[in-house]
């Protein structure tokens, strides 16, 4: 059963099986992660609306720390993915070592610079001071753990590049169950354990990413068939590390933009007070329920693009976007529909003290009701933005969110917010979704993206200085 999933041939046979084939364990995997982010929600909202809050600000703190470093390993995913559909097995070796060399040294620079400002990064964020200490002691906990992140995802996008995605599903189900069995012992504390509070959310995310971290390792070191993780000779390739930078600095710089647009959009959160950061971050776990599937479906078009690309049939990705794009909404719908039928109930769960719900509840509401347009969109956008990236043409979708998230959500978040309150936050992310949408659909017609690949239809490399000894 599980190698049905996990040698999955997405070069041949039919779209929609092989789509569903490889997407279901990524979204299993999602699925995972986002048990996670709820039950740590449940238990930190236990502590009240200042821990979660605590909590909640750290998010977008987070996603730029993680956007300076992932777009590495998405650049090293897509050369994996079209050398592996070109048939190179020396090529798919030789990015895979480069990759983890360069990218856990870049990690660790990374890391200790985020852990080092911790304070100074809440302070420009205007983070009150009511859950400052807090959120502090959380992120460093975070950032100290950055490396077992890195492994436990850059060890995850290699298997998908090779086409499998059943050992990243593994290695999430053990992690997260951890995880999810830590966060009460640390937080509320268990026998000698004493209670950390919000620092034992933080304690629990990273002894399980540690744990994971050595487990898909270990994997990936038994994985002989393309990879080998003995290093006997090992030696950085400076093609292989431009090739990869070129292809993924561009998405650094995607996510750094959006982080840090968000990052904006938290400050004015911040400004409307504790209730309006613990109804935010609740929202946002709720939006990471809907949008996950559509995300993961981006992970699995860009492998299916990459391929595809590599083994010269690019006419299948279009067959292989209609198909994902149908699931994708299906799933997007269902789910909203729940999420506004449901709003009460899952604010009495976040938010268990009838004082904090009284205040927490109507902006969570409000937010609910605005974002259904947005799921809806964003089931769309993303298969879309994973199938260009994929692809290689990874400049046009860095200038796409650029133009959605600086041009557009920055400039209404400031216009709407001292206006409208609450309301134009949650306006403001649903407004530069539709325009985001509109105009990656618009550029995905034009074809462009097709022309951008870094393997050629004969399966020869485009760009790389010297083949492994």
């Amino acid at each position: 059963m599980l190698k049905r999933f996990s040698k999955v041939d997405l070069t041949t046979g039919p779209t929609f099986r092989s789509m569903i084939l490889f997407s279901m364990p990524i979204i299993l995997q999602g699925s995972l992660q986002i048990a996670y982010n709820l039950v740590d929600r449940f238990w930190v909202g236990k502590l009240g609306k200042e821990a979660m809050a605590a909590v909640s600000v750290g998010f977008p703190v987070m996603f730029f720390m993680i956007s300076l470093v992932i777009g590495i390993a998405i650049g090293a995913g897509i050369m994996i993915a079209q050398y592996r559909g070109a048939g190179q097995r020396p090529m798919v070796n030789l990015t895979a070592r480069n990759f983890l060399v360069f990218g856990g040294l870049v990690v660790i620079g990374i890391s200790i610079l985020m852990h080092i400002g911790t304070e100074w990064i809440l302070a420009l964020l205007d983070t009150p001071q009511d859950f400052f200490a807090d959120a502090t002691i959380y992120l460093k906990w975070i950032f100290s753990g950055l490396i077992f992140f890195f492994i436990y995802n850059g060890v995850t996008g290699i298997f998908r590049g090779l086409g499998d995605s059943v050992k990243p599903v593994i290695v999430a189900l053990i992690s997260t169950g951890l995880n999810i069995v830590l966060d009460p012992i640390f937080i509320f504390g268990l026998g000698p354990i004493p209670a950390y509070g919000v620092e034992g959310a933080a304690i629990a995310t990273v002894l399980a990413n540690l744990i994971g971290a050595g487990i898909i390792l270990g994997l990936l070191a038994r994985e002989r068939e393309w990879v080998d993780l003995s290093f006997s000779g090992f030696k950085f390739d400076l093609g292989i590390i431009r090739t990869m930078l070129r292809l993924g600095l561009p998405t650094t710089v995607t996510m750094m933009i959006v982080s840090s647009s968000i990052m904006v959009v938290m400050r004015f959160v911040n400004g409307l007070g504790t209730a309006a950061v613990a109804a935010y971050g609740i929202g946002i776990v709720l939006d990471s329920l809907i949008m996950m599937p559509a995300q993961s479906f981006s992970v699995s078009m860009s492998t299916i693009a990459g391929q595809n690309i590599g083994a010269g049939k690019p006419e299948r990705i279009s067959l292989f976007l209609r198909d994902t794009m149908f699931v994708s909404v299906g799933i997007a719908v269902t789910c909203g529909l729940f999420l506004w039928l449901n709003t009460e109930w899952l604010a009495h769960v976040f938010q268990p003290d009838p004082a904090d719900f009284d205040v927490v509840y109507p902006l969570l509401k409000i937010y609910i009701q605005i974002m259904i347009v947005r799921y809806l969109m964003m089931a769309m956008f993303f298969p879309i933005l994973g199938t260009i990236r994929g692809a290689g043409d990874v400049m046009a979708s860095m200038f796409l969110v650029l133009f959605t998230q600086l041009l557009i959500r920055v400039p209404v978040v400031i216009w709407l917010t001292p206006i409208m309150g609450f309301k134009g936050i949650a306006i403001s992310l649903a407004v530069s979704t539709i325009f985001g949408f509109s105009i990656v659909s618009i550029y995905y017609l034009t074809g462009r993206w097709k022309r951008k690949g870094i393997v050629m239809k004969t399966g020869a490399p485009v760009v790389h200085e010297s083949e492994p000894e």
